[in-house]
């Protein structure tokens, strides 16, 4: 569903996995996810935080927010999250 490099300048996101009802949503959980990759930060073992780690499955439906410590990671990157 994506790819990124962490930390670098450089993500890249397909909708082919993605269910064609649920679009808009799962876009922007996968679009987020390795846009924060590229500022470096790494996956989170928090089952509902957009960081965690697909790990070949399809873990979309469960993400609903970041986690507060990849929420912090990113504020202070400057990010409004």
């Amino acid at each position: 569903m994506g790819l990124a490099h962490s930390p670098g300048n450089v993500c890249m996101v397909s909708t082919y996995r993605l269910y064609k009802n649920k679009l808009a949503e799962q876009l922007y959980k996968v679009s987020i996810h390795e846009l924060d990759h590229t500022q470096g930060l790494p996956h989170c073992p928090d089952t509902t935080c957009y960081m965690r780690d697909a790990s070949g499955s399809y873990p979309l439906n469960s993400e609903n927010d970041f986690c507060a410590k990849c929420k912090k990671f990113m504020q202070l990157k400057g990010w409004k999250v």
